[in-house]
């Protein structure tokens, strides 16, 4: 179906071309999320996703017009932001769960607490200033040091090179250590 034909068929019946928009674009949209969520969420989590992605489109579909661009562009850019979103919600969520654990488990009696207190401190200011990179940054520093992938892996993940990542990953940590004041 071309772009025209579903703006036409959505102004005589939204419902169809709502059907019809799954149809074409249920797996494009799949893949993409798929792609940005990675390991970080389960097959429900992408589907929910997914789900998400179509109900975005739908709600925003006066936004979409066949003289700004390609239908097909219009779902990747709506599919890659929600699909970040998700991936932001996913891994503050893990985050979140580590530190409540921490919290909680009871200190050996020769840990110094001060020390483990600075620790702590020192990695909530550090994943705090890694999320503060913006995106694909902060992606590539969770997925490196975190998840412990290769460039490779990461590059294909974000649908970039295996260069881009490498670069991007070398300036973020620059810039992690300029932020942190550790040169």
């Amino acid at each position: 179906m071309s772009d025209p034909e579903w703006a036409e068929l959505l102004g005589k019946s939204p419902g169809d071309a709502y059907k019809q928009l799954i149809d074409c674009y249920g797996n494009y949209v799949y893949a993409i999320v798929k792609s940005k969520l990675g390991r970080v969420g389960t097959r429900e989590d992408c589907e929910d996703c997914v789900s998400d992605v179509f109900v975005d489109i739908f709600k925003n579909r006066h936004r979409y017009s066949s003289d700004g661009g390609s239908l097909k562009s219009f779902i990747g850019t709506v599919s890659k932001r929600r699909a970040i979103d998700m991936f932001r919600q996913l891994t503050n969520r893990r985050d979140t769960t580590s530190i409540d654990e921490d919290d909680f488990v009871p200190m050996p009696s020769d840990v110094d607490i001060e020390d483990e207190s600075d620790r702590k401190q020192e990695k909530s200011r550090l994943w705090d200033t890694v999320r503060s990179l913006g995106e694909p940054d902060s992606s590539i520093i969770i997925y490196q040091y975190y998840y412990d992938c290769s460039v490779r892996e990461i590059a294909e993940r974000l649908s970039m090179t295996a260069d881009a990542v490498q670069k991007r990953s070398l300036r973020a940590r620059k810039k992690i250590g300029k932020l942190l004041g550790k040169g």
